[in-house]
């Protein structure tokens, strides 16, 4: 390696993760019109929770079987409370999308920042800045606009209020395995979760699928559910939990305004409101993430 090429400066791995984080945000996005498309298929929402966490586990197994020896770095408690996390924000998920508009389901598991902030110093041990408080604040007015702008369906808006609960440890439970590699913390959660929600099926539900249906449920467990969750997994390596968390806040924005262009479901006019507010959160905090912390500096991860 020359001299001039050792001078060139290195694109920093956090401007990866954020270009990452928001390719996650996108095809996260397209949760609304799949899952209403597949539930008019006929598959209620555990159905669809359950089938897409099993495929998108199983066509990651392969990949995740070859990091499987760097679960060995953690103790066993914090995958087994990962897996129960994601779980919960599936199910509760695909259940609220399936039973209001999917503007309403996402903005209530977009309430996920307030219990990572709250709880990141817990456990994680970081500590947001006043500068990220204030860009949060930014972003839950809007989701205050949103949310108060519904009050009908109550509970199936607190369904989605859990769902809300289980994004935000699930996001600090990934950072918290960050010694894992993503792909296996990806698998290990799908799988884990396809299994579980897979005993409530046989109870309630069916196994059987028509080929549409199938075509349907891989759609949506590759493209929009397995590559974003890889990306987001990874991106947490380089990003804090609390500002990832705002990046991906992209996705309420996105989600309302496909299932109003292919499905013709309008948001209400509370989403349209306090939409803007969030997107104007996620670029607020990208520009001002451009300078770096001096303690970050001092003390690497």
């Amino acid at each position: 390696m020359s001299a001039a090429s050792r001078n060139v400066p290195r694109r920093p791995a956090s401007w990866i993760a954020i270009g990452a984080l928001l390719l996650a945000a996108t095809l996260w996005s397209l949760n609304g019109v799949l899952i209403k498309y597949v539930n008019q298929v006929g598959l209620s929402g555990l159905e669809i929770a359950c089938y897409r966490s099993l495929l998108g586990g199983l066509i990651l197994l392969p990949l995740g079987w070859r990091t499987r020896e760097t679960l060995a770095r953690v103790h066993w408690m914090w995958p087994v409370a990962s897996v129960t996390a994601f779980t919960v924000m599936t199910v509760c998920f695909v259940i609220a999308t399936t039973g209001t508009e999917a503007s309403n389901a996402i903005i209530l598991q977009y309430t996920a920042p307030i219990w990572i902030f709250l709880l990141s110093p817990l456990i994680l041990g970081e500590s947001p800045s006043r500068r990220d408080a204030i860009v949060l604040l930014v972003a839950m007015a809007g989701v205050a606009v949103i949310f108060f702008g519904n009050p009908s369906a109550l509970p199936i808006l607190l369904i989605a209020l859990t769902s809300g609960v289980g994004f935000g440890a699930v996001t600090l439970l990934t950072r918290r395995l960050r010694d894992v590699h993503p792909t296996m913390v990806t698998t290990l959660n799908m799988l884990g979760s396809g299994l579980l929600l897979a005993v409530f099926v046989l109870l309630y539900g069916s196994l059987r699928l028509t080929a549409e249906q199938a075509g349907l449920l891989v759609m949506l467990s590759v493209v929009q559910f397995t590559l974003p969750y890889v990306l987001f997994s990874w991106s947490l390596r380089y990003v804090q939990a609390y500002g990832a968390s705002l990046i991906v806040l992209l996705e309420t924005v996105l989600n309302p305004t496909w299932t109003w262009l292919f499905l013709g479901e309008r948001p209400p006019t509370a989403t349209l409101l306090g939409g803007p507010l969030i997107l104007a959160s996620v670029v607020l905090w990208t520009l001002l993430s451009r300078k770096p912390r001096r303690s970050a500096e001092s003390h690497p991860a």
